[in-house]
Formats: structure tokens, sequence, C-alpha cells
């Protein structure tokens, strides 16, 4: 990797010292601003790697801007859920946000799984989900595009991409803070000081700092769960030369919270978790720890060894309750996640229509976690995790317009290196009571060449082809120990113990029952073409259709938890890429004289070779392990709306359907055609009003509101063979802000909130009694928030 960074640094520095002439080509979108006569206005994309009007540009996106993130009180990713058509988000336990377009995302966070909508933040692929949501401050725009985007940026996207872009260093002396207080002792704070440093150079520094207590109470003391504790910082600096272009950007985020806590449905005494522990209890753990029937209310006071499990019991001691290998003794959950990040972008104009781009990123993350499952004393299960990933990419692309502007079109090379390991150690538990460690790394290497170009035929027709060429290697390594000997060894009375029982290993522990690990390593490589078409016309300055069809790609990878020992040391199971082809076709209009602008998209996606989630015993540990499993198809429309009926009166809204299903399945998978093909809800809803008064001589008073919502969702996984035996129920999250400004050039903007104000209790995820621990237990959604904000430009 370091000879790969040198060169990459190297390359870049080249196009540092070419001569000037033109700014880089904007890479961000905006949203419209309201015209004079109070029209909808015009929304700028780049989709397609240049400026472009929505209205005019052959792809299905959602576009918020940072007014409009404000209005909706979208914070994080995980607030746009709603706000963007078939969009889901789903935290992970890591500190991140999975993200689903069109019923296609991420289905683990193993080591070696990938993700299939690509995130952007300012142009760099985030290949991990640690820590993403840390970024989503000083925000210019988000873009949702859907479907296949791989021939146009640097990395797989299979099912779309997801684009955050902040806001650049300007020419101008300015800047603004922010305070937000509010329920649960609300404090956040977020600011940005621009200024020009030197002729053609300007700085940007801007900061967010999250702070909020927990909304989940603990029965035993006062402690309380699902709090917030972030801080990130930024700095930037942008050169404009009259023919370079350079972005520099270094950002660091860290985050430092309990973890969360989820809420305990019920109990299931059969279960294989629950009946050891009470074979060594005397009080069953249905018993002692009953559901507790409310919302946000959990037992608390969670404070295992070893690191989940006590090894003593008032039934017997275990025979590691002395050992030195305690990690968590007498800690209760928690997840510290760092990130660190720079970013390095170039545009050189080679001619007043060509530009030359060099983007240079690096990302290191880390995420460390300890889950217990029933936040109780003497929990049934948890988990501590810890994973690094190192990332590199580097992307050069050349583009422009050629043959009078008809002919637009851009070629690039992208490269991407990515290291990740991850330790998860339950300890000893109440499945396995000599504990479990896996340690699992990967080294991911990308490889891509892409080019794409529209060509207008007539004034109003315009077709689009573009190509991508991919080539993926991964390589990687586990240790993983969990088994034993099943040796015999008298215990401390005297008594003849036999390991390989659950009973007897806990009395030996580690000293008398361990066996060997298992280890195993492997690499595969993967490539695939994957083309794209596209075709545009405009009926008129109102109406614009298009079609398209695009194919996508995941690479393959192969399962690294082992249940035992290979025989030649390579990975026991593994996985094919995926394959996606996506047809849509929409409408775009702006009607009755640009006071309302109505997006109307319907597609079809088939999918093969799914890599399909199962649950898989290794060594009587549930475990989620990925298999090619099955061909599917989707289908679905999206509708998106923003109407401005008179002068100060704004509506937003969109709605979208998935139908999905199985059309095969492949031999020896644990699905069936009725297992549903993922989590994402059938349909996804919001809307948002706002409307301006005017105050005094020039102030303004702007009450708006919106709801968000989505239908219900397969949960509960099972398996043999996989299957949901519950659904999440549907929601719809209702919010508010009033907003006042005391003049037009007033530096002060005031505002109260509220979010889920009628407290509905939203289910992200729910488990059931999966994975034999015998809990149903489900993640809670943030309940009904109220506050005030203070705002000043400066």
């Amino acid at each position: 990797m370091k000879s790969s960074f040198r060169a990459a640094v190297f390359a870049s520095a080249s196009l540092s010292v070419l001569a000037c002439a033109l700014p880089a080509a904007a890479q961000e979108a905006s949203q419209p601003a309201q015209a004079d006569d109070g029209a909808v206005g015009d929304i700028v994309v780049t989709a397609r790697r240049r400026d472009e009007n929505l209205q005019t540009t052959p792809v299905s996106a959602t576009v918020l801007s940072g007014d409009n993130l404000l209005q909706q009180n979208i914070r994080s990713f995980q607030d746009i859920r709603g706000a963007a058509s078939n969009l889901e988000l789903v935290p992970t336990p890591s500190g991140g946000t999975s993200f689903t377009v069109r019923g296609i995302g991420q289905v683990n966070d193993q080591v070696n799984n990938d993700a299939k909508t690509g995130l952007y933040i300012n142009e760099m692929y985030v290949a991990r989900q640690e820590g993403n949501d840390l970024s989503f401050f000083d925000v210019e725009s988000i873009q949702v595009l859907k479907g296949p985007q791989g021939t146009l940026f640097g990395k797989n996207t299979t099912a779309g991409a997801v684009l955050l872009t902040t806001v650049k260093p300007t020419d101008q002396t300015e800047g603004y803070f922010q305070v937000r207080a509010g329920s649960y002792k609300r404090i956040d704070t977020e600011g940005a000081i621009n200024a020009p440093l030197a002729d053609n150079l300007f700085g940007r520094l801007s900061f967010r700092t999250q702070n909020v207590d927990g909304f989940t109470k603990h029965l035993l003391g006062d402690g309380r769960s699902n709090n917030i504790d972030n801080k990130s910082v930024r700095g930037q600096l942008r050169y404009e030369g009259t023919r370079l272009t350079v972005d520099l950007l270094g950002e660091y985020n860290q985050s430092n919270t309990d973890g969360g806590a989820d809420i305990m449905l019920g109990c299931d005494p059969t279960a294989s978790y629950i009946q050891n522990y009470d074979a060594l209890h005397q009080v069953p753990y249905c018993t002692r720890y009953a559901p507790l029937g409310k919302d946000n209310l959990v037992y608390g006071g969670a404070s295992l060894s070893l690191p989940t499990s006590s090894a003593v019991t008032d039934v017997a001691v275990g025979g590691d309750a002395n050992s030195t290998t305690n990690r968590q003794v007498g800690k209760p959950a928690f997840n510290d996640t760092s990130v660190f990040t720079l970013n390095n972008r170039m545009t050189y104009a080679v001619t007043d229509d060509i530009d030359l781009r060099s983007i240079t990123t690096y990302r290191r993350s880390r995420a460390r976690y300890y889950s217990p499952v029933n936040q109780a004393p003497d929990d049934i299960y948890a988990e501590y995790d810890d994973t690094i990933t190192n990332q590199f990419t580097q992307e050069f692309t050349l583009g422009g317009s050629s043959l009078d502007k008809r002919l637009n079109w851009v070629a690039g090379l992208y490269y991407s290196d990515q290291k990740t390991s991850l330790l998860q150690d339950t300890g000893p538990d109440w499945i396995d009571p000599l504990g479990y460690i896996y340690d699992g790394k990967v080294r991911y290497k990308s490889y891509a060449a892409f080019a794409q170009a529209s060509f207008k035929i007539t004034p109003r027709l315009e077709v689009t082809a573009g190509l991508r060429y991919s080539h993926d290697r991964k390589s990687g390594s586990s240790y993983v120990f969990y088994a034993g000997n099943g040796a015999s060894y008298v215990d401390n009375a005297g008594v003849t113990q036999q390991c390989g029982w659950f009973v007897g290993d806990f009395l030996g522990g580690l000293k008398n029952c361990a066996g060997a690990p298992f280890t195993a390593s492997d690499s595969g490589s993967w490539s695939s073409v994957d083309p794209k078409f596209q075709i545009g016309y405009e009926w008129s300055d109102a109406i614009y259709t298009y079609a398209t069809a695009a194919h996508g790609y995941n690479a393959g990878g192969f399962n690294q938890q082992l249940g035992g020992q290979p025989a030649d040391g390579r990975f026991l199971s593994s996985y094919n890429p995926e394959k996606l082809w996506s047809y849509e076709a929409g409408i775009k209009t702006n009607l009755f004289d640009r006071r309302a602008t109505i997006n109307l998209a319907g597609f079809y996606q088939k999918y093969s070779d799914i890599q399909s989630q199962v649950i898989v015993n290794i060594g009587g540990i549930p475990t989620n392990q990925l298999q090619t499993a099955a061909s599917a198809s989707q289908k679905g429309f999206e509708a998106e709306v923003v109407l401005r009926p008179v002068r100060d009166l704004q509506i937003r809204g969109n709605f979208a359907y998935i139908d999905q299903k199985y059309d095969s399945i492949r031999p020896g998978a644990l699905i069936t055609l009725d297992t549903p093909l993922g989590t994402t809800p059938d349909y996804t809803f919001s809307a948002a009003i706002s409307y301006t008064y005017h105050v005094g001589n020039s102030g303004t008073l702007t009450p708006s509101m919106d709801v968000r919502g989505m239908g219900k969702r397969p949960a509960c996984q099972l398996s043999d063979p996989v299957r949901y035996e519950c659904d999440l129920p549907a929601y719809a999250l209702v919010g508010f802000r009033l907003d006042y400004v005391p003049s037009d050039d007033s530096l002060w903007t005031l505002g109260l909130y509220g979010t889920n104000i009628f407290d509905k209790t939203v289910y992200l995820g729910r488990t059931g009694f999966a994975y034999g621990q015998g809990i149903d237990h489900y993640t809670p959604g943030r309940p009904a928030e109220f506050g005030v904000e203070a705002r000043v430009r400066f």
C-alpha cells in the first residue's frame, strides 16, 4: 500500500504544478431557490459528474439542500428515513448507518461483507459504515441516486449512491454559529468560519458537538441508555487559480456513547442459552428477568465479566472465575468510534471545455463496542467488537464537452485499497462456557476503468452509453477459538468431570477444557464488465422523459467464521458475485408556470446470484453467514413533488412503492420462495409544508410541518429454512418547526422544533427468538423531542 500511496500522491502533486485558468466544475447539488415570481427554482445535480438541471437529467434522484435538512429537522442519515423515496436506513452496532436502496443493501456488518449502496462524502467512497453519521454537519446538499452508478462513480454501487457534499471555502469572510437545546438535556452546537487567506486561497473551519442524555431508563439504579456524545471538526483549504483548483480537507470525528439498549419483548425458557443459564442458577432467567412490558425501560446495571457473563453463580464457580483474560469486568455497554479523513481534490482545465480531475482520499475508522442483549446484571449474552479499517482511494477522471457541446463525456480510472480487522470476543457466556474469540482480517483491492458519453442527436433528444470494467481481489485470514477438548478432569470437590458439555466446560474452564483454535486463510478475485444505456427526450420546456438500462455488480467473497479446522487451511465456504440489471423509465415536469414540479419513475430489477444472509450453527453458536442463494425480481415506482401554489407557500412530498420476491432458489440454500427478500417496507412516504408570514417592516415568521413514514417490514429472522416470524409495524412520524427572522438584514434566526411529536413507538429492528438466545428484543427509535434553536451569521 505504501508504494501505491506514494504513486498517487506523486500523481496528484504533478497536477498541482501545472499552470492555471479555470475553476473546478462544481460537484455539489443546489436546491431550488425561490424565483422572483415565487415559482419553483432549478435544482442543480451532479448525478452524471457535471452540473445539470435535475428536470432534464435521466435519473431518479432525491435532492435535499442544507435548508431542506434544517426545515425537516434532519441531523443524521437516519433522520432521512422516509424523506427520500425507496431509501431504508438502519443503525448498526458499530455506530453508523446501513443504506438500502430499492430493496438492496448490506445484509450484515461482518469484516468481509460489502456495501451495496455507495456512500460518497465529498466524493470519497466510504468503504465501511463505522462513524459515517459523524460527517453530517455544515452540509451543502445530499443526493440519493437510485440504481447502479458504476459507469460514473469509482466504486461498485449496485443499488445506488448517496452523495453528501459539505460547504466549501469561498472568498468571503463569513460564518455561522448555532446552538440547540431540547429534551433529554440536549445541547448541540454547530458552526463554521470562512475567510480568504491569500490571493486565490480560502479557508474554512467547521465543527459540531452533540450531547443528549439517554431516553431509555434503567429499572435498577438511575442509569440511562441510548445517549449521544459526538464531536467533529473539519478544516478545508481551497485554491482557485487560473486553470487549477485544489480542495484539501482534513476531518476528525469522535463518538463515545453507551452503545444503546434494546427493549425486551419476550423470554423463551426452552432456548439453549436460557437452559444453560438455568442449569447454574437457582432462579430461572425468564423469572429473574421477565419482560418489563414498558417502552424505553430496561433492567440496566449490566456489569458483566469475561467479558460477558459471570463465571461465579449461586450454584457453581467456573474454572475461569479468576482468569487474567477478563476484559470488560464492571463495565456497562459502550460504543467508542473515531474517524480520521484526508481528502485532496484537484481539477485542472486542460482546455476551456475539458477538465482533468484527481481525487485522493484516506480514511481510518475504529469502532469498539460492547453490547449486552438484555442490559441485565447477569446478561444472557453480550459481545465485544473492535473493528479497524484503513482505506485509501485514488481516482482520475478526464471529462468535458465536444462537438459544440453536443457531446458530454467522462472517462476515469479508480483504485482502492481497504484493510479491515475485526476482533469479536464474547467471553464465557451461556452457550459457550469457554468463551468465543473471532479475529478476522481482510484486504480488499479494487481496480476499475469507466467511461460514459452523452450525445444530443437533436437539441431535445439525447442518448447516453457507459461501460465499466472492475477487477476485485480479496485476501483474508481468521483465528477462531471456542471449542473444548473433550478431556476429563477432577474438579475442586474431587469429582471427575467431562469436558464437551456446558456444565463440564464451565467448571473446568480454559485450564482443563480448552481446545486448539481454528485458523484459515484464503484469497479470491472477481471481474465484471457493466454497461449502462439511457435515452432522454425533452418534449417541451415543461415535460421531459427518459429510460435507463444499467448493470450492477458486487464482488464475491468468503465466510471467515469457522466451525472447524479446515484440512487444507482454506475457508470452508464462499459466495459468488451478485449481479443486477435495472430498468427504469420516468417523466419529469414543470407545470403551471413552474409552480409544480412533479417527477415520476418506475423501475424493474432482475437480481441474480444474491448474497443471502443465513443463520448457521458454528459449534452450537448461531452465526450469520453469506451464501449465493437465489435470483429475484423487484418492481416499483417513485414520485417526488415540489409545489408553490402561492409565493410564500411551499409543499414537498414523495411516495415510493416496491414489490419484490424470489424467482428461484439454489439447491441447498437455507431460504424458500416465501422468504422475504429483505427488510425493506412495501412503501415509504413523506410530506413537508411551510408558509412564510411577513411581519413588521421586513421580518418573517415561517411555521412548517413534516411527516415521514413507512409500511410494515419483515423481521425476526429464523433458520432452517430462513423465515420471518414477525413484522415491524408501520409508522408515521410528525415534526414541526417555527423559525423567526427579525428583518431581512438580521444576522439572527430563532426557532422552535419538535420531532415525533405524538411520541410514536418505532421499531428500527427486531430479533424475535433467533440465535438461540431466547430473548425477543427490538431496537427503539427516538421518542418525542422538543427544543429551541438560535443561529447567528457573521
